[in-house]
């Protein structure tokens, strides 16, 4: 009888020792998944950045924060650097002993510069670097072990402009997995582990922040639209049931005009695959729609043809509420656009 007790005494102690562990190391974990989330590079807020520069091994990226009635997005330029091969093949009819190609000086690198507009991305990455807080801090650390976070030679630097003063971030090598990287905060000499996303978003920004989409609203927004070409117009509407919308004639709403529907389809199809920084010159107005919803305008595009390109074709820019400059668009499917304007505004 009094095993039987000594065995219950020292198995209930065992179960309220096992609990106290486990609460600790949960408290423990928490208390741990907390330091990291709080770690911060520097403060600030997503509306206090001015600029953003990245200035990598061969390319300079560079976005500036613009303010409208349409709200906040960015103006980005990439210049990117490309070096010829140093090496050319030497020629074969070349007589002996003529070193004439040897002594051909070094080709110059090449510079390509792109414009784009990012208002969704860049108004993530503003987000994302300011404040900027860390996976975690590790630290500072002596120069002989700067190579073992690739701070020895970085991938490059990032500066932010909050409000009139400038942050500097060096940007290392990969943590393991890759995912990640190492950043050296250039004000205070401590490295961190911050999220990758930045410095891929900066190293291909001219792809990954570059604006797509046209219009901010949704289909289910719109109510009504204005097409102009030339000194032509017509009003449609939009009808149908949720989910079967279709453009109508006001003259008779419920009936599908699929002309009208074929042609706005083709035009919203159009996405922008690089922007230009002006106007292009002698540019002739192909069409334009100005879209509204319930309230009123909600919107616009305008598709231009410019002079003829590199293909020898016209060039075709397209312009929105959204996208703010005019950005190229594939020659195809706007030519398309172009010649069946004719049948919706006769």
């Amino acid at each position: 009888m009094r095993l039987e007790r000594s065995f219950f005494v020292h198995l209930g102690l065992l179960v309220v020792a096992a609990l106290f562990a486990v609460l600790a190391w949960t408290r423990d974990d928490k208390a741990s998944a907390l330091a990291v989330a709080d770690v911060t590079v520097w403060t600030g807020r997503a509306d206090d950045v001015e600029r953003i520069t990245f200035e990598g091994k061969s390319k300079t990226v560079v976005l500036e924060a613009k303010t409208d009635k349409e709200g906040r997005y960015f103006v980005g330029s990439t210049e990117r650097k490309t070096t010829p091969p140093a090496d050319k093949p030497k020629d074969p009819h070349q007589p002996p002993g003529d070193d004439a190609q040897e002594d051909e000086p070094p080709a110059e690198p090449t510079v390509k510069t792109t414009t784009f507009v990012s208002v969704a991305a860049g108004n993530k990455l503003a987000e994302a670097i300011a404040p900027l807080k860390a996976l975690r801090a590790i630290g500072r650390i002596a120069d002989d072990r700067a190579a073992e976070f690739g701070l020895a030679e970085p991938e490059g630097t990032l500066t932010v402009k909050l409000r009139g003063a400038e942050r500097k971030l060096v940007l290392g090598g990969a943590t393991p997995g890759g995912a990640d990287r190492y950043a050296r905060d250039e004000a205070t000499g401590e490295v961190y582990a911050i999220k990758g996303d930045i410095y891929r978003d900066l190293d291909t920004a001219e792809s990954r922040l570059l604006e797509r989409d046209l219009h901010e609203w949704k289909d289910v927004d719109l109510a009504r639209a204005r097409v102009i070409a030339g000194d032509k117009r017509r009003e449609v509407v939009r009808s149908g049931d949720e989910g079967k919308k279709f453009w109508a004639d006001p003259a008779s709403p419920e009936q599908n005009d699929e002309t009208v529907g074929n042609w706005m389809s083709k035009l919203d199809r159009l996405r922008p695959t690089e922007y230009v920084a002006a106007a292009p010159e002698q540019k002739e107005v192909v069409a334009r729609v100005e879209y509204a919803g319930r309230a009123g305008d909600i919107g616009f595009v305008e598709l231009v043809k410019g002079p003829p390109g590199a293909s020898g074709k016209p060039d075709y820019f397209l312009v929105t509420e959204r996208t703010r400059l005019y950005g190229k668009v594939p020659v195809s499917v706007a030519e398309q656009v172009e010649q069946d304007v004719g049948a919706v505004v006769k």
